[in-house]
């Protein structure tokens, strides 16, 4: 019973700190907490890394953009198409998507953003991009996202 209560102790304080900073393309910043997160519409994913099956309940991507007001253009053309949505992780670790792969018309990869039920090294949000054919871009302890346009 003891442990029992410890698991449970260590997930309530695992979701309490799940927080999500994303920056818009205008600089202005917006914050996801855990409240938030769970709010979204989360879906059943099943991946493979290293080998091994992972099955995980987690929210689209872009669903995560569109809460924090981060929404892509109706048709990703133009100027849009050299803008880079920026994954940073705790450790400095960090990936890139582009909206032209993240856009259903044009490149339809899917990421997904797990807040619940990670191990303590992996969380307590991870990235998981299930079409990816390595899993570089499974951003463990993952804490912004920003939106940035180069040059």
């Amino acid at each position: 019973m003891k442990t029992l209560f410890a698991l449970l102790a260590a997930l309530l304080c695992t979701l309490a700190q799940a927080q999500l900073q994303l920056q818009r393309l205008d600089g202005s910043r917006v914050t996801l907490d855990a409240a938030a997160l769970a709010a979204l519409p989360h879906e059943a994913v099943k991946a493979e890394a290293h080998g091994h099956a992972v099955e995980v309940n987690a929210i689209d991507l872009r669903e995560v953009l569109r809460a924090a007001g981060i929404e892509p253009p109706q048709q990703v053309r133009g100027a849009a198409l050299r803008q880079v949505l920026l994954a940073g992780a705790r450790d400095g670790y960090g990936v890139a998507f582009s909206w032209a792969e993240l856009d259903p018309a044009l490149g339809g990869r899917r990421a997904f953003l797990v807040h619940a039920g990670l191990k303590p090294d992996e969380g307590p949000l991870r990235l998981v991009v299930p079409a990816d054919a390595r899993p570089a871009r499974w951003v463990r302890q993952l804490e912004t996202l920003r939106l940035i346009s180069p040059p």
